[in-house]
């Protein structure tokens, strides 16, 4: 089996968490893939949405414009 630590934190109306994982077994490591693969999943579909882009498009407008200054 694996070691498996899970760590919240929330700042700012933001979640952050980290998940340590020390695979000592092929299932640990295969399950801690299988959590990966999801994370991927989650965060190509996440920035994806139109809310993200729209305030992606923002924040580089902003960066360009405080760099001409």
């Amino acid at each position: 089996m694996a070691n498996i630590q899970t760590f919240k934190k929330i700042a700012n109306g933001r979640h952050h968490i980290r998940v340590e994982v020390t695979p000592k077994s092929a299932e640990g490591k295969a399950l801690l893939k299988e959590f990966h693969a999801t994370v991927k999943k989650f965060e190509k579909k996440w920035k994806g949405t139109a809310a993200y882009k729209s305030k992606k498009k923002a924040t580089t407008k902003k960066k360009k414009a405080a760099k001409k200054k």
